[in-house]
């Protein structure tokens, strides 16, 4: 019979705050409550949030020494100086350090594109850096969605070979901070900048902003217009915009909201050959959605960076012809597949660890250590882990005696905050509320993992329930109509931060026998209808152990749903989605 995965819980929310959207925005009570509970309150607030305009974006020169870069790299492409983009090799890195490698391009010169080996170099500035930099003679060097963490370094280059360096980075700031020739980070303790939550490719995006208006003659002019050619690559480069940062699991509201918006539409009639070619190989077209950058490109760009060298994704999104990018791609897909072989083997020893020791389950997190771990993977493992047990994890790989880690969280538990909690057991680490990386001497992996282990038992004291799932409303299938879903689609991008509606539908049943699909046969659709008369089709992924439940004649299930507004050529297709179910 079919049973709850986890107990179901109703959101809460004010009354007065849903009644008031429904008054003055003229919407349903449901859409006025999922509006509510997405923080918005009033009119003028939901609006503004439906309209996802660009002119809403804040003013790049808002954020500290975004004015002072914005300069230094105009004029070292109108002088023709040497520039070097020193990336990170995850996607956020790589869409960042490829965006202003193409923005230079834009403007007529070139800038070489760095991005250190995850297992020979390590994350961030360090000696392969300062290398990097003499080699390429480079007098600007840029880092992005790292350096905020240089442990001295910026200072070091720039001593040693008379670079300005200028980091731009969104890391929440560890220990001593940079001191460089610029550093343009919203989360710096000086910095005013108003929204906080942009990912490394927001603010590389933001500084290519203010660095055209430079160019085109506007200076500090804050309302300056940009040539035509360059506010065409500007609007182009939210594509990358968009997959940097839902990739990056940033939060899906604020800025990154109005950028993801776009860059969604950017990317759908995108002529860049590296995201065309990639958008061909995930078999993408038409409407891309959020769900569509974070399950299908998402993984596959990071894949070079995890097991080989992430400068195979710079080559394919800076790539100049279809040729040059599909060589490129060619790697990184046999790379996800030995990628994927990894994870799933790590995942599934881990796994069956913790579900044979009571002592595992009863923790408030999970840390694992391994030697000849693959030191690409541990991220997803972590991810899967937190996942399966609603823990925060620590996975983390040693070779040649040292480890390096990476930790996924869960609502409530701050990893930015977490790594300096435990700065006295690590050699380094950084990140954010979502992801975070270290660096360990494996000697001091005992000590860490107790104190990690209490930070978040002091973040979640007595925690030992089972996780619940919480539901935005209960709807009728009737009020799921085209009007629903047009709000729907306002709603959008649904990721991190503004996560797709949930509901609850109750007392319902298939009009007809659902039937299986796909190319193995194991996903379900059919029609619901329930006691108002309303219908939708439901869709039920991986669904070979419901099909029994669901193909009984006349019975009645109660159902969590995620309502999605799809598009086909151009037409709406509104869908409900299962997520859990009991019989009814």
């Amino acid at each position: 019979m079919l049973t709850p995965a986890r107990p179901w819980v109703r959101r809460s929310i004010p009354q007065d705050v849903v009644a008031e959207l429904e008054q003055d925005l003229k919407v349903s009570p449901l859409t006025a409550r999922l509006l509510a509970l997405r923080g918005l309150q009033g009119a003028a607030a939901a609006q503004r949030w439906f309209a996802r305009r660009l002119q809403d974006l804040h003013q790049p020169e808002l954020m500290r020494d975004v004015g002072r870069a914005a300069k230094r790299l105009a004029e070292a492409i109108d002088q023709r100086q040497r520039i070097l983009i020193h990336g990170d090799y995850d996607v956020d890195g790589s869409t960042s350090a490829s965006l202003l490698t193409l923005f230079v391009r834009a403007c007529s010169h070139e800038a070489e594109a760095f991005v250190p080996h995850r297992r020979i170099d390590g994350y961030g500035l360090g000696e392969a850096s300062l290398e990097a930099v003499k080699e390429h003679r480079a007098q600007v060097l840029i880092t992005v969605d790292c350096g905020i963490a240089d442990h001295g370094w910026a200072k070091r280059i720039e001593a040693e070979t008379g670079c300005d360096v200028i980091i731009t980075d969104h890391h929440l700031p560890q220990g001593d901070l940079p001191q460089c020739f610029a550093v343009c980070n919203p989360n710096h303790p000086d910095c005013q900048y108003p929204d906080k939550h942009l990912a490394g490719v927001g603010v590389a995006w933001k500084l290519a902003l203010a660095t055209a208006r430079v160019l085109s003659g506007g200076g500090d002019d804050l309302t300056a217009k940009v040539t035509p050619r360059l506010r065409e690559f500007l609007m182009d480069a939210l594509a990358l915009v968009a997959v940097g940062t839902v990739a990056d699991c940033a939060n899906l509201d604020g800025e990154n909201r109005i950028l993801v918006h776009h860059g969604l539409l950017a990317l759908a009639k995108t002529a860049q050959p590296g995201l065309r070619t990639l958008l061909e190989q995930a078999r993408l077209s038409g409407d891309i959605a959020a769900g569509d950058v974070g399950w299908k490109l998402g993984p596959l760009l990071n894949a070079a960076g995890r097991v080989g060298s992430a400068m195979d994704t710079i080559r394919l999104l800076t790539a100049r012809t279809p040729e040059v990018a599909r060589e490129a791609l060619t790697g990184i897909v046999a790379e996800n597949e030995e990628r994927k072989r990894l994870t799933l083997a790590l995942t599934v020893d881990l796994s069956a660890r913790i579900e044979a020791d009571p002592h595992l389950r009863s923790r408030a997190a999970l840390v694992f250590a391994g030697e000849g771990w693959h030191q690409g993977v541990v991220g997803i493992v972590a991810s899967r882990l937190v996942e399966q047990f609603h823990k925060p994890a620590v996975v983390i790989a040693i070779m040649d005696g040292q480890g390096k880690g990476s930790l996924r969280t869960i609502g409530g538990v701050h990893l930015g905050e977490a790594i300096a909690a435990c700065k006295d057991h690590i050699i380094k680490g950084g990140g954010h509320a979502l992801a975070a990386g270290l660096s360990i001497d494996p000697a001091k992996i005992p000590e860490f993992t107790a104190a990690f282990e209490a930070y978040v038992g002091q973040r979640r004291p007595g925690d030992s329930a089972p996780p619940r799932t919480e539901f935005d409303a209960e709807a009728r299938l009737g009020e799921l109509d085209d009007d629903f879903y047009q709000q729907l689609e306002a709603m959008a991008p649904f990721g991190i931060g503004n996560p797709e509606p949930l509901l609850q539908l109750t007392s319902t049943a298939f009009l007809g026998r659902p039937r299986l699909f796909g190319k193995e046969g194991d996903h379900l659709r059919g029609t619901l209808t329930d006691a108002g008369g309303g219908a939708r089709e439901l869709m039920v992924w991986k669904a070979r152990k419901q099909f029994t439940d669901f193909s009984v004649v006349g019975a009645r299930f109660d159902l969590l749903v995620r309502p999605q507004a799809g598009r086909f050529r151009g037409q709406l297709q509104p869908r409900l989605v299962f997520v859990d179910g009991k019989a009814g």
